[in-house]
C-alpha cells in the first residue's frame, strides 16, 4: 500500500487554515454589520462550520483592531454555568490577561471563591474561579458586571456567543435574555455575535413582541456551499495524488445533507484507505461504514422513544417533506395528521428535529448521519 502525505480533509473540530474553504460574500456582509455595531445571528444546522466561520470572522476582526471573545454556551443548564463559560472565555484569551487587572476589583467583592495572581515583573496572570459556593442572586449580579465590564477590553469589541437558542432553555422567565437586551444598549462600543442551530427556537426569541430579544438582532441564514466546494474537495484529493469523480462529491453532499463536516469525515476516510480513484460506490461504501459505525448510539437514541415518535422519524428521514400526506402516513402506520404533529413536536423539543422554512411538512435533522443511519435501517 502506497504511503500518502498527510491527509488534508479533517472533522470533528473547527477548521482553519489550508482545511477551512472562505466564505467572502458572507464574510463581507458580516463584517460590515458588525463594524457598525448591528448585532447578528447566524443561524443553521449543527456542523455546518458556523463555528470555523466564526473564528475567522474574529481573526478578521482583531486585525482591525478589535478587542474578540467567544463564549460556547452549547451545554449550559443554569446561570451559573453561563457565567462559568463566560469567565472562561475571558480567562483563556491571552490578549485579554493584563485587561483582566483594570476589572477585577470590581468582580472581586461579588465573588469571594475567585482567585486571581498577577505577576508584577512580566505583567502575567492566573485567573481561577469557584462558583458553586455563591447564591443564585449573586450569580445574577455577577453577571451583569462581568458583560458591562467587557465593554473596557478595547475601544471596539466583539462578543461572540456560539449555540445562543441555549439561554432560552434555562427557566428563568426570560431573565438572561432581558440582561442581554439592557447590556446591547448600555455598551455602545460592543457587538454580539450570535450564532445558533435550532431555527424555531432563535424564531421565537426575535419574532415574539412579548420576548425581550424581539427584533433585537439581524438575522442571517448562513448558507450552504455552492458549487465551489465541491472543486475544492476535489483539489483537496489531488494534492495527495487521489483521483475523484465529481459526481462522485456531489452525491455525497446530498446524502448527508451538505453538512461540510460529514463531507470531510467522508473523505478523510477514503484518504486513510489510500483510496485512489473515487466514485459513486466508493463514497456511498465509506458513508455506509462510518454510520454503522455509530449504530450503537443511534439505536439507543431510537430505543428511548415512542413508537409513535420512532415511526416518525422513519418518515421524515426517507421523505423530509411534505409529511402530512394521506398516503405516506398511511404506509408509515401514523394514525393521524395530529398524531404525527405530536410525535414531530416531540422530537423537536427533544432537539432531534427542526423545522425548514415555514412551509408546514418540511423538517430537518440535527444529525443528517442519524437520518442517513435510518434510511439504511429502515428503507422505504
Amino acid at each position: 500500500m502506497r504511503k500518502l502525505a498527510a491527509n488534508p480533509f479533517k472533522f470533528g473540530d473547527p477548521v482553519d487554515g489550508d482545511y477551512y474553504l472562505p466564505r467572502p460574500e458572507l464574510s463581507s456582509i458580516v463584517n460590515q454589520f458588525l463594524e457598525n455595531r448591528i448585532h447578528i445571528v447566524l443561524m443553521g444546522p449543527r456542523r455546518f462550520g458556523k463555528t470555523s466561520f466564526l473564528l475567522n470572522i474574529l481573526d478578521q476582526l482583531e486585525s482591525k483592531g478589535f478587542s474578540c471573545i467567544i463564549v460556547d454556551i452549547f451545554n449550559i443548564t443554569s446561570h451559573r454555568d453561563f457565567l462559568h463559560q463566560l469567565l472562561r472565555a475571558v480567562r483563556t484569551r491571552r490578549s485579554f490577561r493584563n485587561k483582566l487587572k483594570n476589572w477585577w476589583n470590581g468582580i472581586r467583592r461579588l465573588m469571594p471563591t475567585v482567585t486571581a495572581d498577577f505577576d508584577v515583573l512580566n505583567g502575567s496572570s492566573s485567573f481561577g474561579f469557584t462558583l458553586g459556593h455563591l447564591a443564585e442572586e449573586d450569580i445574577k449580579t455577577a453577571i451583569q458586571d462581568l458583560l458591562e465590564s467587557l465593554s473596557g477590553l478595547g475601544k471596539r469589541v466583539v462578543v461572540a456567543i456560539d449555540e445562543f437558542q441555549k439561554i432560552s432553555e434555562i427557566d428563568d422567565k426570560g431573565w438572561l435574555e432581558a440582561t442581554l437586551r439592557t447590556h446591547f444598549q448600555r455598551m455602545p462600543n460592543v457587538s454580539f455575535l450570535f450564532t445558533g442551530s435550532r431555527k424555531s427556537l432563535i424564531s421565537d426569541m426575535l419574532n415574539d413582541p412579548s420576548r425581550p430579544l424581539y427584533r433585537s438582532c439581524q438575522t442571517i441564514d448562513f448558507p450552504s456551499f455552492g458549487p465551489e466546494f465541491t472543486d475544492w474537495v476535489i483539489q483537496r484529493f489531488a494534492t495527495v495524488g487521489i483521483s475523484c469523480e465529481k459526481e462522485a462529491i456531489i452525491h455525497l453532499r446530498d446524502l448527508v445533507q451538505d453538512t461540510p463536516n460529514y463531507v470531510q469525515m467522508v473523505c478523510f476516510h477514503l484518504v486513510a484507505q489510500a483510496r485512489l480513484n473515487i466514485g459513486l460506490s466508493e463514497v456511498e461504501e465509506v458513508l455506509d461504514t462510518v454510520a454503522q459505525q455509530n449504530a450503537y448510539a443511534y439505536q439507543t437514541l431510537l430505543n428511548s422513544m415512542t413508537l409513535a415518535q420512532q415511526r416518525a422519524l422513519r418518515l421524515a428521514a426517507n421523505e423530509q417533506r411534505a409529511l402530512f400526506q394521506k398516503d405516506l402516513m398511511l404506509q408509515y402506520e401514523i394514525v393521524s395528521a395530529p398524531a404525527l404533529h405530536s410525535s414531530i413536536n416531540a422530537l423537536k423539543n427533544k432537539g432531534i428535529l427542526d423545522e425548514e422554512g415555514t412551509s408546514k411538512g418540511k423538517v430537518l435533522f440535527d444529525d443528517p448521519l442519524f437520518a442517513y443511519w435510518l434510511q439504511l435501517c429502515f428503507e422505504r
